[in-house]
């Protein structure tokens, strides 16, 4: 039970959280997500920097896509998320806005993604609870 109303993208704030409030992962003065983790030759002659920054939106995508699957089940435990999850965007937002370290595209991004969870999850339980409806009424006919 705990764990359907758990929101994942948390996981993704405490670790962007805790990397920049002390400083792991940054060298020399560089933000932790913008260290290059890799770089990667590519056949067109280009070379692809994989940056810290760039894993961990990849994860937070990872977990995005759970949410989103998890969003299709109806129930008191999904409501629940949701609103959590709403809950998490504005501590997101709140922490864009007013802390250091947080100012920057890579954690725009992640606030993105955590303004989506509570919105798609909110419109694919209206559309489920639409449809359940609709069968419900045809089946009273």
């Amino acid at each position: 039970m705990v764990l359907q109303v758990f929101p994942l993208l948390t996981i993704s704030l405490v670790i962007y959280t805790v990397l920049t409030v002390t400083g792991m992962g940054g060298g020399g003065g560089t933000a932790w997500h913008e260290v290059v983790v890799l770089n990667l030759p590519m056949y067109s002659g280009d070379v692809w920097r994989v940056s810290w920054g760039t894993l961990f939106l990849t994860g937070s995508i990872g977990l995005l896509f759970v949410e989103l699957v998890r969003a299709t089940k109806a129930g008191t435990a999904s409501i629940t998320n949701h609103l959590l999850s709403f809950l998490l965007f504005v501590v997101a937002l709140l922490l864009f806005i007013l802390a250091p370290g947080f100012g920057n595209s890579t954690y725009f991004v992640f606030l993105a993604m955590t303004f989506l969870d509570p919105m798609a999850g909110l419109v694919v339980t209206t559309v489920t609870a639409r449809r359940d409806l609709a069968v419900t009424d045809v089946a009273k006919r």
